[in-house]
């Protein structure tokens, strides 16, 4: 009798250690992406975790957490790549990546323009009422386009909310182009409300200026023209005068993430898209009232041509096939 109460126990052991082994193994083909707070980066996660566990077996957890905490999470390997990493938003960024706290391994995007922008329809086209408005030097000579609905002599330039580095900046301009004899410059509480004060006009076919960047929803799903300004410069920067620089935001992984997942890294390597692209995303999530994971299979759908060349042919069978499932 002791001898089978024996033999039963071991092999209930053995099962024990087949499982918590599975358990382990599964625990290390788990794939963490650490996600920002704002829907381009909800985008991207969800191509990214479609691409890995479709087209590579390997489950995909998105973490939630701010850019300080990714930070910090990516050096201590709780979460193993960010998408979205805007280099010029982290000021560790050249010393984390000399030290071997992570990895860059592709730009995801570098042309994220910011500035003054305008609807292309106002200053292009047979019906346009300001074509040779082109700079932003050149708006002294059209505050009468676009006037305050609040009344008052001057015309308006829409901004940011006060706090916002950009806001700052432009006020700075305001005074360094001598807009401020032609505008008053509002800013808005909050960038929903100045999507919102672009969208109203817009859709009217009315005159809009004021402050917006790429890649949003509205840069999606309206044609808007960035007025030109002159080059970047650090110095004249601190001064209000030239353009916004752009950002390199760059896929990003953990130290060891390679060596785990050789394959998935040369996808990664490969990720690459624009801020237009991105727009047009965020556009399709707005108007068609979905959430990130419905854009990223739409994209998927629709945009073959971009993400094709990520990965090798079989791979790719196996995303349109999952796709061809949903």
């Amino acid at each position: 009798m002791k001898k089978h109460l024996s033999k039963i126990l071991s092999i209930v052991a053995a099962f024990a250690i087949m499982f918590t082994l599975a358990a382990c193994g599964e625990q290390e083909e788990k794939i963490v992406i650490g996600e920002g707070d704002w829907d381009s980066a909800a985008f991207h996660d969800q191509v990214t975790k479609f691409i890995i566990e479709e087209g590579y077996g390997v489950q995909v957890e998105i973490k939630l957490a701010d850019t300080a905490v990714q930070n910090a999470s990516l050096k201590t390997g709780d979460i193993d790549l960010v998408t979205e990493w805007w280099v010029d938003n982290i000021p560790s960024y050249n010393e984390d990546i000399e030290a071997g706290e992570y990895t860059s391994v592709s730009t995801n995007f570098d042309d994220n323009e910011q500035g003054i922008y305008v609807p292309t329809y106002m200053v292009e086209g047979d019906d346009a009422i300001a074509p040779n408005l082109k700079t932003v030097q050149d708006l002294k000579d059209y505050a009468h386009l676009f006037p305050n609905p609040e009344g008052g002599d001057k015309g308006i330039i829409y901004g940011g909310p006060e706090g916002w580095s950009a806001t700052a900046f432009l006020h700075n301009k305001m005074e360094a182009y001598g807009l401020n004899e032609y505008y008053t410059f509002r800013t808005i509480d909050s960038s929903a409300t100045l999507s919102a004060t672009l969208a109203s006009a817009y859709e009217k076919g009315e005159p809009w200026v004021g402050y917006n960047w790429k890649p949003t929803w509205v840069m999606g799903l309206y044609d808007m023209t960035l007025l030109e300004d002159t080059p970047y410069n650090e110095e004249d920067f601190k001064q209000g005068k030239g353009a916004f620089s752009t950002s390199d935001v760059n896929v990003v992984i953990t130290d060891g993430f390679e060596e785990r997942f050789p394959e998935v890294t040369e996808f990664l390597s490969n990720y690459e898209t624009s801020a237009d692209i991105t727009s047009q995303a965020l556009a399709y999530m707005r108007e068609n009232d979905v959430e990130a994971d419905a854009a990223a299979k739409w994209f998927l759908e629709n945009k073959q041509d971009v993400w094709s060349d990520w990965v090798p042919t079989d791979v790719k069978d196996k995303i349109l096939e999952a796709l061809d499932n949903e």
